[in-house]
């Protein structure tokens, strides 16, 4: 008997029934079982840790698209404010851009558009009806591509048709303010005024905006590559071919 007590390990019970090769096997199996079970738990962190991000992921891209969205809309109402007002260039240049990068916003950016053409245009109708026709016909002169007998034609067919004059800038090279500023000095009504303008400002916006849409929804199915490096640049040059027409050609066909 030593000075300590010896310790004697308490085996397990199927271990004191087993021989010592089927105990150093059963031990062995121990062993493989443990270490399979590590990985498991390894995949089981990594696809946890991998989930986070991409949720963060998808929560930042619908955070961008959402200030893209407003940020395309407040250039719209400001774009469209400014060529019911002073501008000569028409929110569509605008719009249909929006429509060719984004075909989805196409009818959202449309309304968008219609708001601020409509603010912009009774903006012009009330300073003309609290002025002078001398005065409001010198402001209008500043704005590139109106001429006096621009001003005039306006006035003459808001003499013969009222508010329904407006439908007349759809084929004409008479700009929209233009007949603002004439409706204002005839007394037409705020209500009435605002009816025909919505009529004939939503017709090109919803026409040419979701027509480019539409347009640029079937060319990138088509040929993706090619839409994306020339349709920008078709698009603009067609607007900038217009607009050299429109200050130069349709500013003598208005004195006609």
């Amino acid at each position: 008997m030593g000075l300590f007590p010896s310790r004697n390990k308490r085996l397990p019970e199927w271990q004191l029934s087993l021989s010592p090769e089927e105990q150093k096997k059963r031990r062995q199996q121990e062993r493989e079982a443990r270490r399979s079970l590590t990985p498991r738990r390894t995949s089981a962190e990594g696809r946890t840790n991998r989930t986070a991000p991409d949720r963060n992921h998808g929560s930042g891209s619908r955070d961008a698209s959402g200030s893209g969205f407003l940020r395309d809309a407040a250039v719209a109402f400001g774009w469209a404010f400014a060529d019911a007002t002073v501008s000569c260039v028409a929110p569509e240049t605008w719009t249909t851009n929006v429509a060719f990068r984004k075909p989805s916003r196409s009818g959202a950016i449309t309304f968008v558009a219609l708001a601020g053409s409509l603010t912009g245009g009774a903006c012009t109708y009330t300073v003309a009806k609290n002025s002078s026709k001398r005065e409001s016909a010198g402001r209008l002169l500043r704005v590139p591509g109106v001429s006096a007998q621009t001003i005039r034609r306006a006035e003459t067919e808001v003499r013969k048709y009222g508010a329904k004059a407006l439908v007349s800038g759809l084929v004409e090279p008479v700009p929209y303010k233009a007949y603002a500023r004439a409706l204002g000095h005839n007394g037409t009504p705020m209500q009435q005024f605002l009816l025909w303008s919505a009529i004939t400002r939503i017709t090109p916006l919803t026409v040419l905006t979701t027509g480019v849409g539409v347009l640029s929804t079937v060319s990138r199915k088509a040929a993706p590559r090619l839409t994306r490096a020339v349709g920008p640049l078709a698009l603009n040059a067609g607007w900038v071919a217009y607009y050299a027409w429109r200050l130069s050609g349709g500013a003598r066909t208005a004195k006609r």
